[in-house]
């Protein structure tokens, strides 16, 4: 079962503004949400700080000071995009360390900043289907997603 604080790692088949993701390298996301009503989860871009060095210059992306477990490195989230998919039977073969959570605290501090932002800024929506999600990872589909990056 998937939960709020979990992450999930697939290859998203689209990023901001609908561009298609030709990279096929898989991404961490953090569950952020999960909406029983229309059976959606929505997902935020969890990324690596190495090599990156103005990406707090942005007041979009939220350090995640305390990473591991389940985060193999020092890792930031990315507030300002969402990624939504539907909640699908099989979403789970892409559950991240076995469902590890990452840090309580280091959840809230993302919702806050998360909540903060959204209140003054527009954030992107990124939505695909089950078909696209499912066609893009096929590879992925009986792999255990509990590999390091």
């Amino acid at each position: 079962m998937i939960e709020k604080g979990m992450l999930l790692y697939f290859i998203p088949p689209y990023f901001a503004s609908g561009l298609k993701n030709i990279e096929y390298r898989r991404r961490l996301m953090l569950v952020i949400n999960i909406n029983e009503k229309d059976n959606t989860i929505t997902l935020i871009n969890i990324s690596k700080v190495a090599g990156k060095p103005n990406c707090f210059t942005y007041p979009f992306n939220v350090l995640i000071r305390n990473f591991n477990p389940p985060l193999p490195m020092l890792s930031f989230a990315k507030i300002n995009d969402n990624y939504v998919i539907e909640n699908f039977a099989g979403l789970e073969r892409f559950i991240y360390k076995n469902g590890k959570k990452i840090d309580e605290s280091e959840y809230q501090n993302i919702i806050k900043r998360y909540n903060n932002y959204i209140s003054n800024n527009r954030v992107e929506l990124i939505l695909f289907t089950k078909s696209e999600f499912l066609e893009t990872n096929k590879e992925f589909l009986y792999e255990e997603s509990t590999t390091s990056l």
